[in-house]
């Protein structure tokens, strides 16, 4: 399962940045190698620990400022959702088309499908070990600061991968999110942070080019792909190259 657009030890602001798919090295809070003595060990008190608790920050990056052709007064990232679960299940990759439950999600901001239709079967057949959702707006940015929404999450070691949707608002089928990301490395144990760049993705089911819902449905529907903002347009086309409109960020706090 691929890590989607990985970045550790930093992100970089600003519409339109690139973003890299690959692993890197996690930072720590204290600038260490991560635990490894001179030998190479690694301490017990981070590899062994079975649940460890996350703070998810998300910030919406999506402001006036760097889409100004049609941008909506009721811009916003929607409700939240997702889970963790282990490599055994995929809720959602670019190249593939989208299941019910993402395609309710990028249309219309519910994650009720996706949670219920999709998570919970994961969960009864072993596959994911918790469902989580943030029933709230996070707001755009707005005179460049983001817009922002925190809460927490217990993640197993069992299940160490994340995967976590919200649809942008008002758009077509449009959302940002990661699918399948790793908080448990075999060597380096419980990473303490991760920071993520967060392309804007076209869900593959309908047609319409502007921040608004709704429009002509894509039957069959296509594969979840990059959308990026034309600017002599002030439209939203299909591209090969991602543009990021938010950032998400895991710091271990217990």
């Amino acid at each position: 399962m691929t890590s989607l657009c990985l970045l550790l030890g930093g992100c970089g602001g600003g519409s339109g940045g690139s973003v890299s798919s690959g692993e890197g090295n996690p930072t720590f809070e204290d600038g260490s190698n991560g635990g490894l003595d001179e030998g190479g060990e690694k301490e017990l008190v981070a590899l062994g620990v079975d649940s460890v608790r996350y703070r998810i920050t998300i910030e919406n990056d999506w402001g006036v400022e760097d889409f100004p052709q049609g941008f909506p007064d009721d811009a916003h990232l929607s409700l939240i959702g997702g889970a963790t679960h282990n490599m055994a299940v995929s809720f959602w990759e670019i190249g593939e088309p989208a299941t019910r439950g993402i395609e309710d999600m990028a249309e219309t901001g519910m994650i009720d499908i996706f949670l219920g239709d999709e998570v919970v079967p994961a969960i009864e057949n072993g596959t994911a070990d918790s469902q989580f959702s943030v029933r709230n707006y996070t707001d755009p940015k707005i005179d460049g600061v983001p817009g922002t929404t925190v809460f927490e999450l217990q993640v197993n070691r069992a299940y160490p991968l994340v995967s976590l949707v919200t649809m942008l608002g008002p758009s077509p089928d449009w959302f940002v999110g990661v699918s399948g990301e790793r908080l448990y490395d075999d060597t380096l144990g419980w990473l303490p942070e991760l920071k993520i760049n967060l392309p804007l993705m076209d869900g593959g089911t309908k047609t319409d080019v502007t921040p608004v819902m709704g429009g002509p449905d894509i039957i069959p529907g296509v594969a979840i792909g990059y959308v990026v903002y034309d600017t002599p347009t002030g439209t939203y086309q299909p591209s090969d190259v991602p543009q990021m409109v938010a950032r998400l960020r895991f710091e271990r706090i217990e």
